[in-house]
């Protein structure tokens, strides 16, 4: 059988069908938004469920092929992202194939994304009869038995090592394999705030993200309040006096420079807590807005953290050897304000 443009056609109706039999609202397919830089966006399915929009990525893979974990980790990433643009409640991935033991571990990279396999469907569409067999035809296989899976398969890919990629790992090479640039800001974003939710799961709280306007240019921040367990956030909070730390991204080809940085200060607002902001970029900042850094801290309280993509790279990478994020960021902070001059 041909696996072509058709087959996805088929199997985004299965799923919109699929929707509409367990009783969704408003399901929709192939619906268009505009995206910051003007072009058309697609996502493939949306639906309502208790008044929230909900949006839906459909992959089709061989049922007895699933995909590479990088592969599977950059649809997980455009699911993300089609969430933000249509200010979607959640993001639904959906695959035509069973999850393996590969997918499994680089789904956990990806908390925000719910994901539907070929097994799932199944379970889902037990309960009618007409669509369990489309989907039996559709797959050319039977519907799994309730109590057993419904086929073992081999892992796709594994480390040098001969195990299983760890979720660092896979964060860093969905963080690095993006280029920098504008047109690949909103991939960036993602990326960057998925790596921060693994980083500092236990340290910070409500992961609230907002759209902002900026030079004509939408972009995401990130704003979190501090949970003091690790000695950087308890200094942060009772000494810098920040209940909450905002983080921003920024897709730069070069180094940051003191406009930014000037931008970033205004975000600031003693009165509200918040008086922290970490700039995560492929470069880090230039010695100009190192300068302007330093000048926000001595004038005005204010603390500007620079991470560059290389270090979040070295602390994913760490944390899946048991090492401690807050570590480094507290060594970052306590030289910063050791050599904070006059």
């Amino acid at each position: 059988m041909h696996y072509g443009y058709s087959q996805g056609i088929q199997f985004e109706q299965l799923v919109a069908d699929l929707l509409r039999a367990l009783g969704y609202a408003n399901v929709r397919s192939n619906v268009r938004v505009k995206g910051a830089d003007g072009s058309r966006e697609e996502v493939d399915v949306v639906y309502e469920h208790e008044g929230l929009l909900r949006a839906v990525e459909v992959k089709h893979y061989r049922y007895l092929s699933p995909p590479r974990a990088d592969i599977f980790v950059k649809a997980m990433q455009q699911t993300s992202r089609r969430q933000g643009m249509f200010e979607a409640s959640t993001a639904l991935l959906v695959i035509s194939c069973p999850m393996n033991a590969a997918l499994q571990m680089a789904a956990k990279a990806f908390p925000n994304v719910e994901i539907w396999d070929a097994n799932e469907l199944f379970q889902r569409a037990s309960g009618f009869p007409d669509l369990s067999r489309e989907l039996e035809n559709f797959f050319e296989v039977s519907a799994p038995a309730p109590s057993q899976p419904a086929i073992t398969l081999e892992l796709t890919q594994e480390s040098d090592s001969g195990q299983m990629p760890k979720t660092g790992r896979l964060l860093a090479g969905a963080l690095l394999s993006i280029p920098p640039g504008k047109h690949s800001s909103s991939n960036f974003e993602t990326a960057c705030i998925n790596a921060l939710k693994y980083l500092f799961e236990l340290d910070l709280h409500g992961w609230h993200e907002q759209l902002n306007t900026d030079d004509d240019l939408h972009r995401r921040d990130l704003i979190c309040r501090i949970l003091p367990k690790a000695e950087v956030w308890k200094l942060i909070l009772t000494d810098v006096k920040s209940r909450y730390v905002i983080f921003e991204f920024k897709n730069y080809t070069n180094e940051i420079t003191q406009k930014e940085v000037v931008t970033t200060e205004r975000y600031l607002y003693p009165s509200a807590l918040r008086n922290v902001a970490i700039l995560i970029s492929p470069k880090g900042c230039a010695a100009s807005a190192t300068r302007v850094i330093q000048g926000a801290m001595r004038e005005s309280g204010k603390m500007i953290l620079s991470l560059s993509v290389p270090e979040v790279e070295k602390l994913l990478l760490a944390k899946d050897d048991g090492g401690d994020p807050n570590t480094y960021l507290f060594d970052k902070v306590d030289r910063f304000l050791m050599r904070l001059g006059r």
